[in-house]
């Protein structure tokens, strides 16, 4: 019920936004799927679909894992598990690559294989409100500083 609520309200606010400024700005604005409302600012990641806000995210369960970071070494990093949210977005099973996609546009391309074998990647929780990837034995790119989306194909 509540996640049909939030979409009613969603297609209400982007039929507003439609009627207001150019098309670009009503494409942005409906373009981003969303299951839950959210205040304006507040930190979602995007799923294959599914928005997370960061309030869902934490009741997920945080864990506090030290991590070997490539380039900074032994790191204590604190968020959620990778899979775990993976499986929530009910992730395609057909699909073979995970796009990591940070909010200046900057993306990593991950081998779903790769994604699926590691227990200890995380969606951590950066100091300043937003989310990193957290990728042990993986290289620096992999770990995508404030990711806002996360696709798969």
């Amino acid at each position: 019920m509540r996640k049909t609520t939030a979409l009613l309200l969603i297609l209400l606010l982007a039929l507003a936004a439609a009627g207001c400024g150019d098309d670009e700005e009503a494409t942005a604005t409906t373009a981003a799927p969303a299951a839950t409302t959210v205040a304006a600012g507040e930190t979602v990641l995007t799923v294959a679909g599914t928005a997370f806000t960061m309030a869902d995210l934490e009741a997920l369960g945080a864990v506090t894992l030290t991590l070997e970071h490539p380039k900074n070494g032994p790191t204590e990093y604190t968020g959620v598990r990778l899979n775990g949210v993976l499986a929530l977005a009910n992730i395609d099973a057909a699909a073979t690559t995970l796009s990591l996609i940070a909010s200046d546009g900057y993306s990593f391309d991950l081998a779903m294989a790769d994604a699926s074998a590691c227990a200890d990647c995380l969606i951590s929780f950066n100091d300043e409100g937003g989310l990193n990837m957290a990728m042990p034995g993986m290289e620096s790119k992999a770990w995508v500083k404030d990711v806002v989306e996360i696709t798969a194909a």
